[in-house]
């Protein structure tokens, strides 16, 4: 029996589905639209040999596929933060760590953290978005604002749009928060070196159609349009880009649906590198807070070097505002948190992941009623189509690199059963 399989997508999800396949015996072809791989996977280097991360940066100490390929591939982890006792706060003009709030304060964030949990635990998916919510439970003003700024933080949209259910799965993250020694793109550089000339970069792919047994992908390259055949396809591109593609396989009702309307949150990253660590004087660890950019944070805390990087995230509506500006206002973030910031920086770097056109979107997150009517019986295939990315991965991992990973995870092995039966 023949065993080709074509993946589309060469980010982790589609890398992972693509390695495990290969060690199974397949014959496995990636397209990638894109120049390199990684997908929301992007390392990149600034001066003084420090890098800093535009994409994927943070591993959970509950991640463990993806630790465990880091042990296969002989990569390193390291240190970034710890919960609660890292995270900083910047509510109404005035900074707090976690030795500075009040006890009312943090009673009234303890209060708001249970009631999320309680949801957590009923797996609950209830008809209100975040914002509705926190209005309808009468929440402390601080922890409503606190709890806000999180929502930008943790899923790239506003209140307004997130579904409370879906947010209070941030609270099943690890206590700890690691990083990839070297950059996220390690791990994504690994997988390729493993498959070599299987990948075909810059190839993106148009049409996706099944006939009977056989499947095929139209490929747009520099020789002209191309049509490759296979039995099996593994789809992991993002669906806010899928949805504009041409797709002629056997899907359900709510698997189109599904397709067209899951939401991406908008997120614009940019890296500021200075002379010095100039912020170690105070008590900046993962900032979350009412500025331009939501969230601060230093990238090159066990690098070498007095030089240092802060890696800015603006999210949702406020994005908007950043683009064409993005280094001036991440600055004036920085110089918010800290008066004595440098005016001058070593090196910058940005990316706007909603006008990436092979992601059109950070990461997905779901709209209230969205869990209960999608994620509770959709199947992740149609016909000998197969759909990966971190948007199909279990709820808690959504998002994140161990979500995508996981999902190529589970498309290899639908795929090396159905050979087997």
């Amino acid at each position: 029996m023949s065993k080709r399989v074509i993946i589309v997508g060469a980010g982790l999800a589609g890398l992972t589905a693509a390695y495990e396949l290969v060690r199974a015996g397949f014959d496995v072809q990636l397209f990638e639209a894109r120049e390199r791989v990684g997908g929301r996977v992007q390392t990149v280097s600034l001066g003084a040999e420090q890098h800093g991360e535009l994409g994927a940066e943070f591993v959970d100490d509950n991640h463990t596929a993806l630790i465990s390929y880091t042990t296969q591939f002989n990569l390193m982890l390291e240190p970034a933060f710890e919960f609660p006792d890292d995270l900083c706060y910047y509510i109404d003009g005035n900074l707090y760590t976690q030795k500075t709030l009040t006890a009312q304060q943090q009673a009234s964030l303890n209060e708001v953290y249970q009631q999320l949990d309680q949801l957590l635990k009923q797996q609950a998916d209830p008809a209100q978005t975040l914002g509705e919510w926190l209005t309808a439970h009468s929440i402390d003003p601080f922890a409503c604002k606190l709890i806000r700024q999180q929502s930008y933080g943790l899923y790239a949209v506003e209140p307004e749009a997130i579904g409370v259910g879906f947010f209070a799965y941030s609270g099943t993250s690890g206590d700890r928060n690691l990083r990839i020694r070297g950059g996220s793109t390690q791990l994504a550089t690994a997988f390729a070196s493993f498959l070599g000339d299987r990948i075909h970069l810059n190839t993106p792919v148009r049409r996706i159609h099944q006939q009977e047994q056989t499947v095929a992908v139209s490929l747009e390259t520099l020789q002209g349009q191309v049509e490759v055949f296979a039995d099996w396809i593994v789809v992991t591109t993002p669906w806010s880009v899928l949805r504009h593609l041409s797709i002629e396989v056997p899907l359900t009702d709510a698997q189109r649906k599904a397709i067209a309307h899951l939401s991406y949150g908008t997120s614009v990253k940019t890296l500021l590198q200075y002379s010095n660590r100039f912020w170690q004087q105070s008590s900046l660890g993962l900032f979350v807070g009412e500025t331009p950019y939501q969230t601060v944070w230093e990238s090159t805390l066990t690098q070498a070097g007095e030089m240092g990087i802060l890696a800015c995230t603006s999210s949702g509506p406020p994005s908007r505002n950043v683009v064409g500006h993005a280094v001036e206002l991440a600055q004036q973030t920085v110089s918010a948190l800290n008066p004595n910031a440098p005016k001058s920086m070593i090196a910058t770097a940005t990316h706007d992941w909603s006008a990436d056109p092979w992601s059109q979107g950070s990461y997905c997150y779901f709209a209230p009623r969205d869990l209960a009517t999608w994620r509770s019986d959709l199947s992740y295939s149609a016909g000998r189509v197969i759909f990966a990315g971190e948007h199909t991965a279990p709820v808690e991992y959504c998002g994140y690199m161990e979500g995508a990973i996981r999902s190529g995870q589970r498309a290899s092995t639908q795929i090396s059963a159905f050979m087997i039966t």
